[in-house]
């Protein structure tokens, strides 16, 4: 009797481990992880109060995903590093929204009129097909200091539930 009693008991662990595992796996599938990747130009304001500037930014370009999109952006700058924080917007050409936030680093270039910029943004959701939405991307650009005007690249995934 024991011997059975602990035969049906091991079955049925078993049987919940494989139905455990099988669902915590669907859902992980279910994630769909697209590629994210394309051009951005962006004309940027700023305020400084010393040590800081805030920089405020409106910007465009193409990117798979995306199609042609507009992003807007906005941001903290310490002035003696460099080093910033920011959040974004981006709209795609249907109208669906991502949200991110990120962080910023800027170098300076042989040029003293441009600042090379690189900014790694995580995505916290969005709108429409990217309601949801996680993941994370970074942008590389050039600014030129004396119009605000800088352009680059955009890089990273889309991961949608």
């Amino acid at each position: 009797m024991m011997k059975k009693l602990f035969g049906s008991t091991m079955i049925v662990l078993v049987f919940l481990i494989v139905l455990a595992s099988t669902s915590f796996a669907a859902s992980a599938a279910t994630e769909k992880e697209l590629l994210f990747k394309g051009t951005l130009r962006a004309v940027e304001t700023h305020v400084v109060t010393f040590p800081t500037f805030s920089l405020d930014a409106t910007g465009s370009g193409n990117a798979t995903q995306l199609g042609l999109y507009t992003m807007s952006f906005q941001g903290e700058v310490f002035i003696p590093t460099l080093s910033g924080t920011t959040t974004a917007v981006l709209v795609a050409a249907d109208g669906s929204s991502l949200y991110a936030d990120g962080v910023g680093q800027g170098t300076a270039t042989e040029n003293p009129d441009f600042v090379s910029i690189v900014e790694t943004y995580t995505i916290t959701g969005g709108t429409g097909r990217f309601a949801g939405a996680s993941g994370s991307f970074t942008v590389e650009r050039l600014i030129q200091r004396s119009t605000g005007i800088s352009s680059g690249t955009i890089s990273g995934t889309i991961v949608l539930p």
